[in-house]
């Protein structure tokens, strides 16, 4: 019972501590320059995503020319 008291304690002071730093951020930035980040950051990702699914393609493309996938 200890356990779980103490889990829950530690659990609810680190919600907490997300929540203030979370609240902090937002405040300290303006909302644009939080959709432009989020914006840049998936555009990054996908295009991340691009290349790799095209260096995943040629592999193939070029293994199946030189016979090295069956």
């Amino acid at each position: 019972m200890r356990i779980t008291r103490r889990l829950v304690t530690k659990v609810t002071v680190t919600l907490h501590a997300i929540t203030a730093v979370t609240m902090h951020v937002i405040r300290t930035f303006p909302v644009h320059v939080i959709t432009v980040v989020a914006w840049v950051t998936t555009r990054v990702l996908m295009a991340v995503r691009v290349g790799v699914i095209a260096c995943h393609t040629a592999y193939r493309g070029t293994a199946s020319r030189l016979q090295l996938l069956p």
